[in-house]
């Protein structure tokens, strides 16, 4: 029995242009209209009885109904359509009832008895047949219309449901016509049943049969043979209902008429179910055919496959079953574990030696997931054949599932290649690509290590001696200015306003002066002059300075291990790096915190340091400022809130006294400053308190030497306002010819960077040859390496650096030759 189709184009088709099926059934749809309307005036009048026919004609409908049920099961176990279970049920309830009714006919079976029921029991059951014979195929109508064609998706579930309805109303039915006959509306009096026809309960069914055949109308336009047969019995029922109504009583022409429409009525779906199952036939001897046609093809296919599958340079072989039975191995794959009886055999047991090699691995994953396995360069230790010895081999492979109609795994392909050749060949390139990248790697780094540190040199050289150059003639300029400033507060003493102008000109000085010793300390040419220190000391030192830089609202605490080792450096630039670091933390917790300065002993890189950590609760920095932080002139404190050079300053110094520095940082979270300064087994002296010298002078000679005019004419000027009676030179070769001229000189005081052939420490040298007792007196804005040796100043060496005060040169200058005098 075919699905109902949707409806095609032009569905309103002349008779002529109607395929065979539809006008056949056309024609039995008017015959029966025509004969029935034919006798529709005569439909009242009395027909004798006819002792048979009432028996003959239950039997016949009663068995068109029953086997129509039986082969309508059979139809849709076959297809599920879910629409066929309607017209089963309406088949096997209306079966039943006219089983049922046939009882309850008085005299039927014995004469002058009713088997079934009371006196309205058989015109209630004529009502409910009726009504489920023409329900039935409203319900199909309705199903087609709302999803055409559906299936059951489980078809043993959907039917026990239409059973189990089915059987609950024909017991409900006979219940009712039975049991409750007494309730039920009287509509049949002595075999006159017209109240039950010119009543509401037949035009109810009526009304059903026309819905009915307008919905299978519109869901199929009676498309195909059983849409078109099923129209053909609507159109009896209907006709029987009407003809039935219009004779109103047993043994009329209505009754007898509508009596024969219902059996059409039957018979016609009986037919059209007998001439489905024909077809069907056919057509499965048809496909037997095709079939038998489509296996031979099949088979010689079959035979250029498997002649292409032995023939195929990689290895196959195809698993069955769940114990993976080879079922069929190419040569390939016979060349690769040897010439063995594989086929029919579980692999495990055709290649045991693959166990725990990867293998059965992939297999098993296969089979557990159904995904395909893909493994390139798997090892595998085979025998080469019955009792061979085990050989390695290298293959690619791929385990693919075999997956079934219904979602099982029905097998396993397995293809691949042997690639051992060229896995050999490949590791061989590899090792000689190897050695010649691990070379051409070594040669890469080592160049590269070289270039980056001559890199580092030449920035670092290029950064000192601009640096130098820039701190030289920045800090002659300031010693010239500043040295004004000094002979302008001693013409104008009495001056008052003029003092405080020069006041705060040589503050502006110092600032300047100030800068100019940071980029020296980054430069690492500032001159040092280290001392054996207890870092526990120098904290202990200016414990009140510290607290009073970071203020109340910073808790400063400190942790000095007892036995931190010494450690040498520049006690009075180490005081201010640990100054400068301590301000930095102390901006960056701007709403308070804490501060933590611990000192203890660490080994770095195989040596000893002393590590002074400094750790405070600010606000962190981010890996780009921490990355950033030792650069000069770099600074997030925003304009005019800092120079930048604070850090750079601490770095510089650091790593010129031998040590390290580096910050741990995260935002939000604090920083930690960590300085490592070299371990010394020197002792520690106690420092000498420095006092304020006075500022005096004397009537010594002093031999000044600058390449600078104003700062010669300066210098000249406040030692002869001291009393000293001053000789000045340009260069060391005009000092030196002085040096030979004179007969007493007590103090040379010459720039350290001079023109001319002969250095300052030549000029010095040449100086203490000829005059024993002279004393010497280095100044300089930018010392380069004249007097610093490995960035202290050298034994012996005494410097002023510029730009200096007048104080400062008076009471170097007295200093020295105070000393000589007493020496």
């Amino acid at each position: 029995m075919t699905q109902t189709a949707s409806a095609a184009p032009g569905a309103n088709r002349f008779a002529g242009k109607l395929p065979p099926f539809q006008r056949q059934a056309l024609c039995a749809a008017l015959a029966i209209a025509v004969l029935t309307a034919l006798l529709m005036p005569i439909a009242a009048t009395k027909w004798p009885a006819i002792p048979s026919f009432l028996p003959a004609y239950q039997t016949a409908i009663i068995g068109a109904y029953s086997v129509a049920a039986y082969l309508l099961y059979g139809y849709f176990r076959q297809i599920g359509t879910h629409a066929i279970l309607y017209l089963w049920g309406g088949s096997v309830y209306t079966a039943a009832i006219l089983t049922a009714q046939f009882l309850s006919v008085p005299g039927a079976f014995v004469p002058g008895t009713r088997l079934l029921g009371g006196g309205q029991t058989t015109s209630w059951l004529w009502f409910f047949w009726h009504l489920s014979a023409t329900g039935m195929l409203f319900c199909y109508a309705l199903s087609e219309l709302r999803a055409p064609g559906r299936v059951s998706a489980d078809r043993g579930a959907a039917f026990r449901r239409c059973l189990a309805w089915t059987a609950a109303a024909v017991l409900a039915t006979l219940a009712g016509v039975t049991t409750f006959e007494p309730l039920l509306p009287v509509v049949d009096i002595a075999g006159d049943f017209n109240r039950i026809t010119h009543s509401g309960y037949a035009p109810f069914i009526q009304a059903v049969i026309m819905a009915a055949i307008a919905m299978l109308w519109r869901a199929t336009r009676f498309q195909t043979p059983i849409s078109a047969w099923i129209g053909v019995a609507m159109v009896a029922l209907a006709f029987d209902n009407a003809i039935t109504m219009a004779g109103g009583t047993r043994l009329s022409v209505g009754w007898y008429i509508g009596r024969v429409n219902a059996l059409v009525a039957a018979l016609v779906m009986l037919g059209l179910y007998l001439k489905e199952v024909n077809r069907v036939y056919l057509r499965a001897a048809q496909h037997a055919q095709l079939l038998a046609q489509a296996n031979e093809r099949l088979a010689s296919e079959h035979a250029r496959l498997l002649s292409l599958f032995e023939q195929a340079p990689g290895f196959v072989a195809v698993l069955g079953d769940d114990e993976c039975h080879l079922q069929i191995v190419n040569a390939a794959f016979g060349r690769l574990v040897g010439k063995r009886a594989l086929v029919g055999l579980p692999i495990r047991k055709a290649l045991p030696e693959l166990e725990g090699q990867g293998w059965f691995d992939c297999l098993d994953e296969v089979v557990r997931s159904k995904q395909p396995q893909v493994v390139s360069g798997m090892k595998l230790n085979l025998r080469r054949g019955p009792g061979g010895s085990a050989e390695e081999r290298v293959i690619d492979v791929l385990f693919q599932p075999n997956i079934g109609a219904d979602g099982d795994l029905a097998g396993v392909f397995i293809q691949g290649q042997d690639v051992t050749e060229q896995y050999l060949a490949r590791v061989e390139l590899e090792r000689h690509g190897s050695r010649l990248e691990s070379l051409v790697l070594e040669r890469t780094r080592s160049l590269e290590e070289t270039q980056a540190a001559l890199m580092h040199a030449q920035k670092l050289e290029a950064i000192g001696k601009l640096t130098g150059g820039v701190a030289h003639d920045f800090n002659n300029v300031l010693h010239i200015i500043n040295g004004n400033v000094d002979l302008i507060k001693m013409l104008s003493a009495a001056n008052p306003k003029v003092q405080e102008r020069c006041q705060s000109a040589q503050t502006a000085v110092r600032r300047g002066a100030k800068l100019s010793a940071q980029l020296l300390a980054f430069a690492r040419k500032q001159p040092l002059q280290p001392a054996p220190l207890q870092l526990g000391e120098v904290l202990t030192g200016i414990d009140l300075l510290l607290k009073r830089a970071v203020g109340e609202r910073v808790e400063m605490r400190f942790e000095i291990a007892p036995d931190a080792w010494n450690v040498e450096a520049d006690p009075q630039q180490l005081e201010n790096v640990i100054l400068n670091l301590v301000l930095n933390a102390s901006d960056a917790m701007p709403e308070g915190g804490s501060l933590m300065a611990s000192v203890t002993n660490t080994l770095h890189e195989g040596l000893d340091y002393v590590r002074l950590s400094l750790r405070d609760s600010g606000i962190g920095m981010t890996d780009e400022v921490k990355a950033r932080a030792f650069e000069p002139f770099f600074s997030t404190k925003g304009v005019g809130k800092g120079t930048g050079l604070g850090l750079s300053m601490a770095y510089g110094f650091i790593k010129q006294s031998g040590g390290h520095i580096d910050i741990d940082s995260v935002p939000e979270q604090g920083t930690t400053v960590h300085v490592l300064l070299p371990r010394t087994n020197e002792t520690v002296t106690a420092r000498k308190s420095e006092t304020a010298v006075p500022v005096t002078g004397g009537n010594e000679t002093i031999l000044a030497v600058d390449d600078e005019a104003e700062i010669l004419d300066n210098v000249a000027a406040m030692l002869t306002q001291l009393g000293y009676k001053v000789l000045t030179a340009a260069s060391a070769d005009a000092a030196a010819r002085l040096l030979d001229a004179e007969t007493r000189i007590d103090l040379l005081f010459t720039d350290v960077i001079m023109p001319g052939e002969m250095s300052s420490t030549a000029l010095a040298e040449h100086a203490r040859r000829l005059h024993p007792a002279i004393r010497v007196l280095f100044t300089s804005g930018y010392t380069e390496n004249a007097v610093i040796d490995n960035g202290r100043l050298a034994d012996g060496v005494n410097l002023l650096s510029k730009p200096y005060a007048r104080e400062d040169l008076a009471g170097a200058v007295r200093g020295l030759l105070s000393k000589a005098a007493a020496g």
